[in-house]
């Protein structure tokens, strides 16, 4: 009899006094849009051939990829700041070296340096599933394991806003190569590519009340800023290779801009994608052939659930190449 009146106080209890976590916007343990965890990655990849002169044929193949995770906290109702917290994945660079693209070249940074060496092990088998076509031609490979010492939430940081608008963004990964000698110089910076990954797509992708956003309907449409991405590439070429910083300047022949449209809808959650072909000339005979953003948000709290953002290099020939990056919620 003793435990069915506790049961009975107990029902009454849960009855009349409902637990916190059904009222408000909190989800996962967490106050809406703080204490969460990002991973923030990128990928860009190139290659080319062709003939110099009608006589010297040259070979570029480059590839390289980095992953942080990263803490979000709010500062105000519009904005969340981000921090370092570690790095989610070996961070590379893989490269062909030399006119005819004879040489492999390898960079690869961790903190544990057994990590580091694994990405070196395999980097040919890493190549030539990227560039099956020009694994051939490869004579000599030169690696260059190299120790992330940086550490803490200054590491990287930004800003960003609800329309996601990227700002404030500081960069303070220190690397240091365990060949320490001069010959071993290699052009390695795949930290300063990340950030400059995180601000290409750094435009609103919605530009009307953000109270309105929560009821848009499926299938609604809107237009981006006008586009222009030649200091962004500029930029991501300089630190992705010495060779395209001296000798090659992108300029794009004329802005654009990205469609945007409500591609689904639950209660729950809402996916805006935008697209674009705008088939604008940068370099040589290059053009930006295709554009895309795709960004998931959570409406209870208004937390982005992933951000992706990918644009594609081309010219006739096919060749080119492409950039990619995500920053996605992982908890």
């Amino acid at each position: 009899m003793r435990k069915v009146f506790l049961l009975l106080l107990c029902f009454l209890y849960a009855t009349f006094h409902p637990c916190h976590f059904l009222h408000g916007k909190k989800t996962g343990g967490n106050t809406a849009g703080n204490n969460l965890k990002y991973r923030f990655e990128y990928t860009f990849q190139g290659k080319t051939t062709g003939v110099l002169l009608f006589i010297f044929r040259y070979r570029l193949f480059i590839h390289t990829t980095a992953s942080v995770l990263l803490g979000a906290e709010k500062t105000d109702e519009k904005t969340s700041r981000f921090y370092f917290i570690d790095i989610d994945k070996t961070g590379y660079l893989i490269r062909t070296w030399g006119f005819s693209g004879k040489t492999l070249y390898t960079g690869a940074a961790d903190y544990d340096l057994k990590k580091t060496q694994q990405i070196l092990d395999n980097d040919f088998f890493i190549f030539k599933e990227k560039a099956p076509n020009f694994s051939g031609i490869i004579k000599r490979r030169k690696i260059f394991p190299y120790q992330i010492l940086s550490r803490g939430k200054n590491v990287i940081s930004f800003k960003r806003d609800k329309t996601g608008v990227h700002r404030d963004c500081s960069l303070d990964m220190q690397v240091q190569s365990i060949k320490q000698e001069k010959e071993y110089d290699f052009w390695f910076q795949i930290y300063p590519v990340l950030l400059e990954m995180l601000k290409i797509y750094n435009h609103p992708f919605f530009s009307g009340d953000w109270q309105e956003i929560s009821h848009l309907e499926r299938g609604r449409e809107w237009q981006s800023p006008a586009l222009d991405y030649s200091e962004n590439l500029n930029r991501i070429g300089e630190r992705t290779t010495e060779v395209i910083g001296k000798l090659i300047t992108f300029k794009q022949s004329s802005p654009f801009q990205l469609t945007y449209r409500v591609a689904a809808r639950t209660p729950g959650m809402l996916t805006i994608q935008g697209k674009a072909a705008p088939d604008v000339k940068i370099w040589d005979g290059y053009k930006i052939t295709r554009v895309t953003r795709t960004i998931e948000i959570r409406l209870p709290d208004d937390v982005v659930l992933k951000d992706q953002f990918e644009v594609e290099i081309r010219n006739k020939k096919g060749r080119g190449g492409f950039g990619r990056c995500a920053l996605t919620l992982i908890q």
